[in-house]
């Protein structure tokens, strides 16, 4: 029996060992939490090219693009850490509170924490995707997902479904920590790609520096 590896089975095999050893390589980059930033905003990067050129050496454009990303991706991600601190702060003092002057400013960081949670699925990609300064970037991640609600639905749909199987079943945990998180990042980097392209161009595209790797990681 002739080994064919050009059949449907073990090119998806071979998908999935690709998509695994990013995943595996993004959680390592993840671990120090301040990293968050260069962290997304490679994936997103290695994606992006990915959708276009599927043939890139996923692991090896990712690192190349942690560190391209690393110093803009810092301060963004840790001024996101910073907001995103300070509204669980709010929000736990005021319903503590437990009082009728307590409502105002409940539903004012209510409402900022949903801005936020837009803003945080913009920030990293805009940046992987465009060359812009961060102020310029954290701009357009403010305003893009109230321009763009078909988009900004479909990726909060995907985190919610992503999210409510990996609760739910255990098992989806496990497959999330080895393949899954790359996989989710795929799948909204289409919707992100498909929103760019529908609510036009917010600066100079990156420039593809890939490296073709036919059989490559």
């Amino acid at each position: 029996m002739r080994f064919n590896t050009e059949a449907p089975f073990w090119q998806f095999m071979g998908t999935l060992a690709r998509f695994t050893a990013l995943n595996l390589v993004f959680l390592v980059t993840l671990l120090p939490i301040v990293t968050i930033g260069p962290a997304q905003a490679a994936l997103y990067s290695t994606l992006f090219q990915y959708d276009e050129h599927d043939d890139i050496r996923l692991v090896h454009e990712y690192l190349k693009r942690f560190k391209r990303e690393f110093r803009q991706g810092l301060i963004s991600g840790l001024l996101l850490l910073a907001l995103v601190a300070a509204l669980v702060f709010g929000l736990a003092f005021w319903v503590a509170w437990d009082t009728d002057a307590a409502y105002v400013p409940l539903i004012v960081l209510v409402a900022a924490t949903v801005a936020v949670l837009f803003l945080a699925e913009y920030l990293f990609p805009l940046q992987a995707r465009f060359d812009n300064s961060i102020g310029r970037t954290w701009k357009l991640a403010a305003m893009f997902p109230w321009r763009a609600f078909a988009c900004s639905f479909a990726l909060v749909g995907i985190d919610v479904v992503a999210l409510g199987l990996a609760y739910f079943i255990p098992f989806i945990r496990v497959l999330m920590l080895i393949f899954g998180m790359s996989w989710v990042a795929y799948a909204k980097s289409l919707v992100l790609l498909w929103g760019f392209r529908k609510y036009g161009g917010y600066g100079e595209v990156e420039r593809p520096t890939f490296v073709n790797a036919n059989s490559g990681l």
